[in-house]
């Protein structure tokens, strides 16, 4: 096991560190941008690319043409080509979630990730919760598939009967780069039973026992630089580097954190140190392709980390792309023509951020729109209240006119709504879990029609809903009474137990239609046109 030596860094090098990181901050305008080659590894990572191969735009919506957005898997590949040409020493890793989240997705599935993974420069990825999005049969297909690098995943161990029981997803891998063994560790997400669709023989070994294992045998095979590549979120990712020795880096996913300037979350990288005392890198790089983290490593002769510099680069549209990868982009762009060109609706609204993280954090107009939609569905029926889950939004509706396309990337998952009997306990219930993540956000918390409620994020999970209304159709307020049953519109994933929402797994089914979110969406959209601004002030944050 290597031993901790951890140095203090002298002035002359924090000065050269900074003039690096400022080299770097003004190469990132340039087309072509110089990286450290005196690095003994430089790791190129990306996650949660989640379907936007051509990039974004200015609202953080995915382009459908990659000429003039930012990010985009052409930019990621031309930019790990273009640092292997400097020759610099290149491991370059993707950290999971390639599938679901955009109209490239929604329509062409996993063969089109397939076919871009055979021409993009990767030396491995691991999984994310969203590869079993459709079941462990699709996803043992998308294994099966011819790829130039490795999906890895030590933790994974299908029971017998498990379509994954017999696909490839080995447990680490071995490269010599600049002259030395680098051993890279896959950790998948291991809740995808709660979180997505796999099945319940899909089950995962211990993270900390398996990444202790795993190390073992790379020590034994001479390897004495150790990567970990996971998608099990930032806390729990610096969570593992303080109980594992013998790994320098963790690449991570998941949470769509963003490292750097101006960040809650953490410098890049976050520094760790292991139960032995040795520094363990943490990073990761956002999400959607926006940016390439590039974090540059030094060792000594044992294997242990003596310096490192780095930055997520924003991918800017002035960037290099590569020609192959766009002319791939390009061909199933083709295959959205059809969805774009069906208009359903229009609107004009402005009332501040919204899409995929925005609808994390706080109330956004897609959210409303989708849950008013909702409700409006089903009044008819007695509902009184719609609730959605902020991760099943995974882009906005833009002010302008809206065609269907643009309403399967906002909602591309499919999702049944149906009406549910609860009663104002479990609503209560189901509150306090969409905001009992950090910070009172993330994908779990609810947006809402027919309610309102005030959070206070400074209070324990569980004790943030400090007060919750139902609202009627003229926006009177009475108090949601626990004892009290009411009517709700759910999407089937949350009255399933989705992102462990359990206590939404026992409300009464009640007799009535069951549309699909995008169908539902669409003749709400239709017949309201141009949307009028709805109500706001749904959630309160104290």
């Amino acid at each position: 096991m290597k031993q901790s030596t951890v140095r203090k860094t002298t002035h002359l090098g924090m000065l050269l560190a900074s003039g690096l990181m400022l080299v770097l901050a003004a190469c990132a305008t340039r087309a072509t941008r110089p990286v450290d080659t005196s690095a003994d590894l430089l790791i190129l990572h990306a996650n949660d690319t989640h379907g936007h191969v051509a990039g974004i735009d200015k609202y953080g919506n995915a382009c459908v043409d990659d000429t003039d957005c930012r990010g985009g898997l052409a930019r990621i590949s031309a930019a790990i080509k273009n640092a292997r040409a400097q020759g610099a020493n290149v491991l370059a890793l993707d950290a999971g979630d390639m599938f679901q989240g955009t109209l490239f997705y929604s329509v062409n599935k996993y063969p089109m990730q397939a076919e871009l993974n055979r021409i993009m420069p990767w030396d491995a990825s691991t999984l994310g919760n969203h590869e079993w999005d459709e079941g462990c049969e699709e996803l043992a297909r998308y294994l099966n598939e011819k790829r130039p690098f490795p999906i890895l995943a030590a933790n994974l161990k299908p029971l017998p009967g498990c379509p994954l029981s017999n696909s490839k997803t080995p447990p680490y891998m071995v490269r010599n780069i600049g002259g030395h063994k680098v051993g890279v560790i896959g950790l998948a997400n291991d809740e995808v039973v709660g979180l997505s669709n796999a099945c319940p023989k899909t089950t995962f070994s211990d993270r900390v026992k398996t990444v202790q294992a795993a190390v073992r045998e790379l020590e034994a095979q001479g390897v004495k630089r150790i990567v970990l590549l996971t998608h099990i979120g930032l806390p729990a990712d610096r969570e593992l580097a303080r109980s594992v020795d013998g790994v320098d880096v963790i690449v991570g996913g998941h949470t769509h954190s963003y490292l750097g300037p101006n960040s809650k979350e953490g410098p890049y990288p976050v520094v760790e140190k292991s139960p032995s005392g040795a520094p363990v890198l943490v990073v990761t790089a956002k999400n959607a392709t926006r940016y390439l983290g590039e974090l540059a490593c030094r060792f000594d002769n044992d294997g242990v980390l003596t310096g490192w510099s780095g930055q997520a680069v924003e991918l800017l549209s002035s960037f290099p792309r590569d020609e192959k990868v766009s002319a791939v982009v390009a061909k199933y762009a083709k295959s959205l023509e059809v969805f774009r060109s069906r208009e359903v609706g229009s609107h004009g609204i402005d009332i501040g951020p919204d899409g995929m993280e925005a609808c994390r954090s706080n109330e956004c107009l897609t959210g409303m729109i989708i849950t008013d939609a909702m409700l409006d569905f089903g009044r008819k029926h007695g509902a009184r209240i719609a609730l959605f889950n902020s991760g099943g939004v995974r882009a906005a509706l833009r002010p302008g006119t809206i065609n269907q396309g643009d309403i399967l990337s906002a909602f591309p998952f499919n999702n049944m709504i149906q009406l549910r009997e609860y009663s104002g306990k479990q609503i209560l219930e189901a509150l306090e879990h969409g905001v009992a993540g950090e910070g009172a956000m993330g994908p779990q918390m609810l947006q809402v029609s027919g309610l309102r409620y005030v959070v206070d994020g400074s209070k324990p999970a569980g004790k943030r809903v400090l007060k919750a209304e139902i609202l009627d159709e003229k926006g009177r307020a009475t108090p949601l009474a626990p004892s009290k049953r009411y009517l709700v519109m759910v999407p089937e994933y949350l009255a399933s137990g989705g992102d462990f929402f359990d206590m939404l797994t026992k409300g009464k089914p009640v007799s009535s239609p069951d549309p699909i979110d995008a169908d539902l969406l669409s003749s709400y959209l239709s017949s309201h046109s141009p949307l009028p601004k709805p109500m706001t002030g749904r959630i309160v944050r104290k």
